[in-house]
C-alpha cells in the first residue's frame, strides 16, 4: 500500500456564502500541526438479556468533525483566521493606494450565527476529504522568541470528498521581531505612542461554539446553520521585565488600557507595509503579575480579559494586503 507522510497533507479553506454548501478553496494553509478529523459519536445499548455482555447494540449519536490547525500568520491567510472567528469582514482601498487594501474585522453581534468556510484536506493519494459548515470554537495566538503561531480549533459538518489543486502564495510569515505592542488610554491613544518591549504575548479569542444546539430531531447530523456562538471571551498574557512599577500598579488599581498588536512586514504598494494590526479596547489585568526567577531577571507575567467598551469596542483587526477581499 502506498504510504503517506505527514507533510504530504495539503489543506484549502474557501469562505462559504451559505451555511453547510460547499465552495472551492481560495486559500491553502501551510501549517504546522494538523488534526481535523471525522466524530461518530456512539451510544451503546446496554440491558440484561441473560448474558454478562454489558452492550448487545450500538448506534451513531452524533456526526460532526472537529480539529484544529495550527499556522503562522501572514497577511494572505489572517483575514481567513480571523474573519471566520469574529464573523464580520469590511475591505477598502487604503489611502491613496490603488491595489494596497485594508480590511477591516470585527465581532458580529447581531444574532447568534456564525461564518463558516469549506476545509479540503488531501491526504496524500489516500483521500480528499471536505469538511463543509466548519466554524471556529476559538483562536489562540502565540508569540515569543521565534514565529508567531495562530491555533483554531474547528468544528463542521461530518466529512465528504472532494478533489483539489493546490497553489500557494509566499508572504512574510510574521514572527516576535515583526511585532510591536503598545498601550494607552484608548486604542487611538495607544496607536500614536511607543511600543512597549515585552517576552512573550498571548491572545484567545473563544466563541464558545454551543455543540449541543446544533443537533435537532429528525437527524444525528448538524443541523443547516446549526452552529451558533456562545459568549465571546477574549483573553491573554504579556510578559516583560520588571524594570519599574508601571504595569505593577496597573493590577493593583484595576487601571484599563486599550492594548494594540501589530505586525508589520514587507513593503506594498506606493507607501504602504503588509500589516496586522489588533485593537483590544479595554485590557483588565486579572492575575497577580510578579514571577520570580533566581537565575535570570524578574519578570511580571500579565494575564488579562479584554472588556467592553461603547467607543473602542472589544476588538478589532485591520490587515493590509494586495487582495480585494472578495473572498473573506
Amino acid at each position: 500500500m502506498a504510504k503517506t507522510a505527514g507533510r504530504q497533507v495539503e489543506v484549502g479553506l474557501g469562505i462559504e456564502a451559505t451555511p453547510g454548501t460547499a465552495v472551492a478553496e481560495t486559500v491553502f494553509l501551510q501549517h504546522t500541526a494538523f488534526s481535523m478529523q471525522a466524530i461518530a459519536e456512539k451510544e451503546l445499548f446496554v440491558s440484561a438479556r441473560g448474558i454478562r455482555n454489558q452492550s448487545s447494540n450500538s448506534m451513531i449519536k452524533r456526526k460532526y468533525s472537529g480539529g484544529s490547525i495550527t499556522v503562522i500568520p501572514n497577511v494572505v491567510n489572517a483575514p481567513y483566521l480571523f474573519g471566520l472567528t469574529l464573523g464580520s469582514v469590511s475591505s477598502a482601498l487604503a489611502s491613496g493606494e490603488t491595489a494596497v487594501y485594508e480590511h477591516t474585522i470585527t465581532v458580529q453581534n447581531t444574532n447568534a450565527s456564525m461564518k463558516t468556510a469549506t476545509m479540503t484536506v488531501a491526504e496524500g493519494a489516500i483521500q480528499t476529504a471536505q469538511y463543509t459548515n466548519v466554524v471556529v470554537d476559538s483562536l489562540n495566538l502565540e508569540v515569543s522568541d521565534g514565529y508567531a503561531t495562530a491555533t483554531l480549533e474547528l468544528l463542521g459538518q461530518f466529512p465528504g470528498t472532494d478533489t483539489q489543486s493546490e497553489s500557494y502564495t509566499q508572504e512574510t510569515e510574521f514572527a516576535y521581531h515583526n511585532m510591536a505592542v503598545k498601550f494607552g488610554t484608548s486604542v487611538s491613544n495607544a496607536n500614536s505612542g511607543s511600543a512597549t518591549p515585552l517576552k512573550s504575548v498571548t491572545l484567545n479569542i473563544a466563541n464558545n461554539v454551543q455543540l449541543d444546539e446544533a443537533f435537532l430531531s429528525g437527524s444525528n447530523e448538524v443541523a443547516a446553520n446549526g452552529f451558533v456562538a456562545g459568549p465571546l471571551e477574549i483573553t491573554g498574557s504579556y510578559s516583560l521585565h520588571f524594570e519599574n512599577t508601571t504595569e505593577l500598579a496597573k493590577y493593583k488599581a484595576n487601571t484599563k488600557n486599550a492594548m494594540v498588536i501589530s505586525f508589520t512586514g514587507a513593503s506594498i504598494g506606493s507607501a504602504e507595509t503588509e500589516e496586522i494590526n489588533i485593537a483590544l479596547g479595554k485590557v483588565i489585568l486579572t492575575g497577580p503579575p510578579i514571577e520570580y526567577n533566581l537565575d535570570g531577571l524578574l519578570v511580571l507575567n500579565q494575564e488579562f480579559t479584554v472588556e467592553y467598551d461603547s467607543t473602542d469596542t472589544d476588538i478589532k483587526v485591520i490587515v493590509t494586503n494586495e487582495d480585494a477581499g472578495s473572498n473573506y
